[in-house]
């Protein structure tokens, strides 16, 4: 970990990740190589010397495809999709949280330098807007309501989500063999039995992992094809299925 930011050395200014900004991709470089290189790779290929035997192998950045999204499947993730990911770490794997290691400065230099990894990222008619989501509902925090809820959603999880996941959710059902991503890695669906779930902390990282699927896996996005209350009863489920766990909004 670097003790100095690095945006002190070079001088970089905040905003926008502008891929063609050549003094953020220089400083970019530096502090991927430092920081990235030993589990992506010294080219973002996710084959650096500390990958070899993880559980869930580093991204591959050379693909430019991202799971991690409030994009459509099939676009590119904004800028801060990408920020979320990198200060908040993913859940169960060996990506750490950089939320207080990387200044926003020296974050936009990385996202500059993996924009330049991929030329899906010079594709426009894969780069649109955020989706806007919906926040949490207050039923939540109505037990009663709660439960009416959990029954519902408990329906829909038998119907389209044990097959993968399971019928206690541990990521264990009848289609969850043989799976694979688009990085050729075999892939086991979440168990969603965990406290903590590698979309993120709070109940709208489960919505946004719902709703928009993740790209790159056997997991769809459902945005669409159900309805925002449904998604809700179907996260209320989730949750009972957890560990207990304090949930952040």
């Amino acid at each position: 970990m670097l003790s100095l930011s690095l945006s002190a050395v070079f001088g970089a200014e905040s905003g926008d990740a502008d891929p063609n900004d050549f003094n953020k991709y220089l400083q970019g470089r530096y502090i991927f190589k430092s920081q990235c290189a030993p589990c992506h790779g010294s080219t973002g290929r996710g084959n650096g010397p500390w990958a070899k035997g993880m559980p869930v192998q580093p991204r591959n950045f050379r693909m430019g495809i991202f799971k991690y999204r409030l994009t459509p499947m099939g676009f590119q993730p904004t800028d801060d999709d990408l920020r979320r990911t990198i200060k908040g770490g993913v859940s169960g794997t060996a990506m750490p949280t950089f939320k207080k290691t990387l200044s926003d400065r020296d974050l936009n230099s990385i996202l500059v330098y993996l924009k330049n990894l991929s030329s899906r990222w010079k594709e426009t008619e894969r780069h649109t807007n955020a989706v806007r989501l919906p926040t949490a509902p207050d039923w939540f925090f109505n037990q009663k309501e709660l439960q009416s809820h959990v029954q519902k959603g408990r329906v829909l999880f038998d119907q389209i989500c044990v097959n993968c996941h399971g019928n206690e959710g541990h990521g264990n059902g009848p289609g969850s063999v043989g799976l694979t991503n688009v990085w050729g890695h075999v892939v086991s669906p979440a168990d969603l039995g965990l406290e903590h779930h590698r979309s993120g902390p709070t109940r709208n990282d489960l919505f946004r992992t719902i709703a928009m699927g993740l790209d790159g896996t056997p997991m769809i996005g459902f945005r669409g094809a159900l309805k925002d209350e449904q998604i809700w009863d179907l996260i209320a489920v989730i949750e009972k299925l957890s560990k207990p766990a304090k949930r952040a909004e």
